[in-house]
């Protein structure tokens, strides 16, 4: 094996890749061994000089995979998520009671930590209560996963392979780059595979045992910068402002990049919007990130401790939501006596029905996904990962959450499952946005390391809850034979040297103060005395509104001349004009969903016959079971109609109406599942102005010749629902109020009044940065 020792910084990556096209061009198949952040950077610099052909780049996990499938001795694999419900059967079993998620979580990552340096259960000690209860579990965990095998199996079981192969690897040459260490048994498997072709190993430092077969010395080739900034955003938007100066004077954005610690990297995306950086986000995500994620999380969280935000998941809960942030409340007991107040109980008490898990734990789950989840929000249904991979993920992590829970527990187990469950999707091209676990192994041509204060970078070095230091052997000890090496090893200082040589520039960014106080800056890190620090020069300003103006933005106000409007825009335009005028003027590109479509071809046809029935059969063939089975009824209406009261007066549009005799018909067409009792029927239509006013006009206009108006709620693929038993015969007292409310809107739209009206509403408004008056 050629180990290559050298510090970072030194240009081990690029000595390897210069070995690498010469094996290549020698028509040698070379296989590029690193962690999976480092895959695209090694292909561009690997082809920067032109194609190259016979390279591979593998994760260590992969080259398992390899060796072990060339084999045939490949078993069923157990993921991240398996063995956390296996160890939390594990821990049920032993002591016949429910452990929770945080607990399995934390035997799950002992025994992943003695697997990966080669022990098994046998190897445990039992000298306290603690050490005898993790042998325990880990026996227990080995027999529940029976034949199939966890990542760790894996490599144990490669490099019992590796120690007796005979026939050479795919591959002709391995080049392993990219690690700040390796461990035991790695190091075992790459040198049982030399006899067989060639390994190239590149570290830092040589193992415990090992010598170099060649070392490079360091290259100071990183001019280094370090500035202060008074807090964290004034720094993140020099850093944005550099970052756009950057690009305007032609640096490629792949040559680029930001490193922050893992916790500031949202706030710092929500912040890059205003400056319009293309950044590429490579920091990983779990099912839980996603935007229906998110959502799915906050329904199973809700009914054990409901809070403003998970109940602004549910828009039935809007104004409860609210009024829970306007006073500062949470918990079920207060959400509780607060709906009662707000008389939103019967809501708030049938979505605490709908998410208590009956006995059918995977039936309840599955429904939630198809009927509940789309219910609320379509738009949040077409992410990255599209829905049917979202609702594929989840149901598997259902399935595993209910080998071991029930009930409520059951919630807490698919939640702990979701936000361990990694879903990986390529970034689109921008400057890099790493965490020091991405940036290892890849180098840029400027760099922007922020954050260099005491406890942003470290590699968490703690002592563990089950075996303590004095029961650890040294590293050297690990490498001669195998056992758990202590956990204080001092790898910090190797972090930050890697740190400080990311880049050919370096510039090293920190804040002096935030919110909780004055921060520590690392002087390992920065590498010089805190007191000859600089603060940030001056550097164009990157965003709008940091550009100078003489007077704060307003938005004219001044009476508008608004055309016709619709009884619902209408209702839109009363609780604020401004945002319903804004709106108005936003062109909504997103694709409508299949039911709106077939809805949009209904009302083009006005009315059906067998011929058009057909037609939209054919083009829609998820409804066109519904469309026979209503054919008839579909059949007599009439699509698309408008009522109003004259010419100039705010107009009713119908879905659908039909009539017989002095009885007249209005439909209203919702979402599949959106609409499932009566009770849901005419709460979605008191929400409306539409049908309602609609019902008023038809009864005070055509008194006599129309005695009943009965109005229905359809949900496409179901059966229409009759919102008011016995219909409406007369003008109904909350119709007349309704009728004086129109008036007086109408009367304010004639005018073109546009004065927005601040207030809870504004929290979701999509212009309150163009209004200016709202309240968030």
């Amino acid at each position: 094996m050629h180990l290559l020792i050298a510090p970072p910084g030194s240009g081990k990556t690029s000595y390897l890749l210069e070995k690498t096209r010469a094996f290549a061009k020698d028509g040698k198949r070379i296989w590029w061994v690193g962690l999976p952040s480092q895959r695209s950077y090694v292909y561009r610099k690997l082809t920067e000089t032109g194609a190259v052909l016979g390279v591979e780049f593998l994760s260590s996990q992969q080259v398992y995979y390899r060796l072990l499938a060339h084999a045939l001795r490949l078993k069923p694999l157990v993921v991240g998520t398996g063995r956390l419900a296996m160890v939390g059967e594990a821990l049920m079993q032993l002591r016949n009671e429910l452990p929770s998620p945080g607990e399995a979580r934390l035997f799950a990552q002992a025994i992943a930590e003695a697997k990966r340096f080669g022990l098994d259960f046998t190897n445990i000690g039992a000298k306290d209560e603690e050490m005898e209860r993790l042998g325990k579990v880990f026996a227990r965990y080995e027999q529940i996963k029976g034949e199939a095998w966890d990542y760790d199996d894996f490599r144990i079981e490669t490099l019992k392979h590796a120690q007796r192969m005979t026939h050479k690897p795919e591959a002709d040459v391995i080049m392993v780059d990219g690690f700040r260490e390796i461990g035991p048994l790695e190091l075992r498997i790459y040198k049982a595979i030399e006899k067989l072709c060639e390994v190239y190993v590149s570290l830092p430092e040589a193992p415990p045992g090992e010598e170099a077969s060649q070392t490079l010395g360091f290259l100071a080739t990183s001019k280094q910068s370090v500035f202060k900034a008074s807090n964290p955003v004034s720094e993140a938007r020099w850093v944005l402002r550099s970052v756009k100066r950057d690009l305007a004077s032609g640096m490629n954005k792949l040559d680029l990049a930001i490193i922050l610690p893992e916790r500031e990297v949202k706030a710092f995306l929500a912040l890059a919007d205003e400056y319009g950086v293309p950044l590429m986000d490579e920091t990983p995500k779990a099912l839980a990130d996603t935007l229906a994620g998110r959502l799915l999380l906050d329904l199973l969280e809700l009914p054990d401790y409901p809070t403003a935000s998970r109940l602004l998941a549910i828009p039935d809960l809007m104004h409860l939501a609210n009024a829970a942030l306007a006073r500062g409340v949470a918990g079920l007991e207060a959400i509780t006596v607060l709906a009662e107040t707000l008389e939103l109980q019967e809501s708030w008490r049938k979505w605490l029905g709908l998410l208590e898990v009956p006995e059918d734990e995977l039936k309840w789950a599955e429904q939630l996904l198809e009927t509940s989840l789309p219910e609320l929000r379509y738009d949040l249904l077409d992410d990255k990962l599209k829905w049917e991979q979202f609702k594929k993920h989840a149901m598997q992590r259902a399935k595993e959450a209910s080998t071991l829970a029930k009930g409520q527990h059951f919630r807490k187990w698919w939640s702990a499952l979701l936000q361990e469950t990694f879903v990986f999707d390529s970034p689109r091209g921008g400057v890099a946005l790493l965490t020091n676990k991405l940036a290892s192994g890849r180098r840029f041509k400027k760099v922007y390391l922020m954050h260099a204060v005491e406890g942003a970078y470290s590699v968490n070095e703690g002592e563990d809850y089950f075996i303590p230091e004095e029961e650890r052997q040294s590293l050297e000890k690990t490498f001669e034979r195998l056992g758990l090496p202590k956990r204080y090893l001092g790898r910090d200082e190797g972090l930050y040297k890697e740190l400080r040589t990311r880049g050919d520039e370096v510039i090293i960014t920190y804040s002096e103060a935030n919110q909780g106080g004055p921060l520590e800056v690392n002087i390992d890190l920065i590498g010089m005395n805190p007191k000859t620090v600089r603060y940030m020069p001056e550097v164009a300003a990157g965003s709008r509104l940091e550009l100078e103006t003489r007077e704060a933005y307003r938005a004219d106000l001044r009476p508008l001349f608004l055309n016709k409007i619709s009884l619902q825009k209408l209702m839109r335009y009363d609780e604020c004009a401004f945002r319903y005028w804004a709106e108005e003027h936003q062109h909504d590109t997103s694709d409508k969903p299949w039911w709106l479509n077939l809805l949009d071809g209904l009302r083009d046809y006005k009315k059906l016959n067998p011929a058009r029935l057909e037609v939209l059969k054919a083009e829609y063939p998820e409804a066109a079971g519904w469309l026979s089975d209503h054919a008839e009824k579909l059949m007599s209406l009439n699509f698309g109609e408008t009522l109003s009261a004259d010419a100039d007066s705010p107009f009713a549009f119908l879905d659908a109406a039909g009539r017989r005799g002095s009885e007249v018909h209005f439909y209203r067409f919702v979402a599949p599942g959106r609409v499932k009792e009566q009770t849901d029927a005419a709460k979605y239509i008191d929400n409306r102005w539409n049908e309602l006013w609609a019902a008023g006009h038809m009864l005070e206009r055509f008194a006599g010749r129309i005695t009943k108006v009965s109005v229905w709620v359809w949900s496409v693929l179901a059966q229409p629902i009759e919102a008011y038993d016995g219909g409406i015969t007369y003008v109904w007292r909350r119709i007349a109020n309704r009728q004086d409310k129109i008036a007086q809107a109408f009367s304010r739209f004639k005018r073109g009044n546009l004065q927005p009206s601040p207030g809870f509403r504004c929290r979701e408004c999509t212009v309150s940065d163009i209004c200016r008056q709202g309240q968030r």
